[in-house]
């Protein structure tokens, strides 16, 4: 694809403003070819003023910045967990991502990029709009809209199943071409009162049989059903120095509810960097 930007999209609110700045600081150790650009573009989903500079000012060492304000962005139907109304923003990509841009890479800012990043951008995408990794917690989920409500199945997804949204590789101009952000916002706007993992369901149900799966090593959850949290029985897997730690889950490697364990410090050093 040749050395072209890399265009990031984040959604942020108050609550992890200070989170993009770990994340992109990540972004930018990791590149090998330091003269390709990074730019990032961010979703403000309800930052303060002076978070907007904070952002502004921290952000750019590591690319160039667009702060992008959405006029009538989504808002959380009914509470849901630890998430905010930050997670239905990656909805709005086709609303402020611009016309000449062709691919972007939506990353949750609860992450840290631990490889070069450029390497999922350039990914091959096979002809479909989007690259994902498949949810490990719940792989086979199907959600179905009906007249008037929605209902989601743990069972049903067809190949290659259902993917996480924590960190997407979009090809713009299908995205556009779809029309996906007017459909997706009119669908949380119907039904988002009964779908359980937001966003994330609608793009699966949007894009159920057309995402190309990616390295599994570019959605590293710290999670499993198997192994548990905070990365219990797979340490070695999730700190290896390659691809995307994703910090699913409630209790975050900032908070005091995370343990003192090899994924926090990981974060830690990169926290720790001057910005």
């Amino acid at each position: 694809m040749g050395q072209q930007d890399v265009r990031v999209v984040f959604a942020v609110d108050d609550h992890y403003a200070t989170a993009a700045t770990v994340v992109a600081r990540s972004i930018r150790a990791g590149l090998r070819d330091r003269t390709r650009r990074v730019v990032f573009h961010v979703i403000d989903s309800g930052l303060n003023e002076d978070n907007v500079r904070m952002l502004s000012t921290s952000l750019g060492p590591a690319g160039d910045v667009h702060i992008h304000r959405v006029a009538d962005r989504l808002e959380m139907a009914v509470p849901r967990k630890h998430w905010t109304a930050a997670t239905l923003h990656r909805l709005h990509i086709g609303e402020i991502v611009p016309a000449g841009v062709r691919r972007v890479i939506y990353l949750d800012v609860d992450t840290i990029v631990l490889d070069d990043i450029s390497e999922l951008y350039d990914t091959d995408l096979a002809g479909r709009p989007i690259g994902a990794v498949i949810n490990e917690v719940a792989p086979a989920r199907l959600l179905t809209l009906g007249e008037t409500r929605a209902s989601l199945s743990q069972t049903g997804a067809k190949a290659p199943g259902y993917f996480n949204a924590g960190v997407l590789l979009i090809d713009m101009d299908q995205w556009r071409a779809e029309d996906v952000t007017a459909r997706a916002t009119a669908i949380y706007r119907r039904y988002g009162k009964d779908i359980p993992t937001l966003d994330q369901d609608i793009l699966n149900h949007l894009f159920a049989e057309r995402w190309t799966p990616v390295p599994a090593k570019w959605n590293k959850f710290i999670e499993h059903p198997e192994h548990g949290r905070f990365g219990q029985g797979r340490m070695d897997y999730l700190t290896r120095r390659e691809g995307i730690i994703h910090y699913i889950g409630g209790d975050k490697p900032w908070s005091d509810t995370f343990p003192d364990n090899p994924l926090r410090r990981i974060y830690r050093d990169f926290a720790a960097v001057p910005a």
